[in-house]
């Protein structure tokens, strides 16, 4: 087989298949979403935020649905800004919104959150939770996973 033809097939072969291409995609969108939540805090700032409590209360924060955090660099969590009001402290009607969601996948909470959802006027769920309207948000997460909504 002459060189180009094995570079055109080592080519053919190098590109990735449709699983392979919705993977790349899927990491795409989260980072989106995270850009769209106006980024995250490592542990050592959101520790610092929440007033210089441990590493364990975090975790217990998280576990408790009080605190979302997505898996960032290196597999370490990292929590998104949006759920932090000016004061440094948690959104009140946070624990709610997680709690009433069907799902605990934290990139799909965040995809959720910051995108515009047609229940909502095609408000952002993160926009409205700003604004202290955490009741539409409540009903809009409540039935998320209904057909047609």
């Amino acid at each position: 087989m002459p060189t180009n033809d094995r570079e055109v097939e080592l080519r053919r072969a190098a590109v990735p298949d449709a699983r392979a291409r919705a993977i790349l995609r899927g990491r795409e969108i989260a980072a989106q979403d995270l850009r769209d939540a106006g980024g995250a805090y490592d542990l050592e700032q959101v520790r610092t935020v929440l007033g210089d409590i441990s590493r364990q209360m975090v975790a217990r924060k998280v576990e408790a649905g009080q605190l979302l955090a997505v898996p960032g660099p290196s597999g370490q969590r990292i929590y998104p800004t949006f759920q932090f009001a000016p004061d440094g402290s948690l959104l009140p009607s946070l624990p709610a919104i997680l709690a009433a969601l069907p799902t605990r996948d934290p990139w799909a909470v965040l995809n959720f959150l910051v995108n515009s959802d047609e229940r909502l006027d095609e408000r952002r769920p993160v926009d409205l939770l700003r604004e202290g309207k955490s009741a539409a948000v409540l009903a809009a997460a409540a039935h998320l996973d209904e057909q047609g909504a």
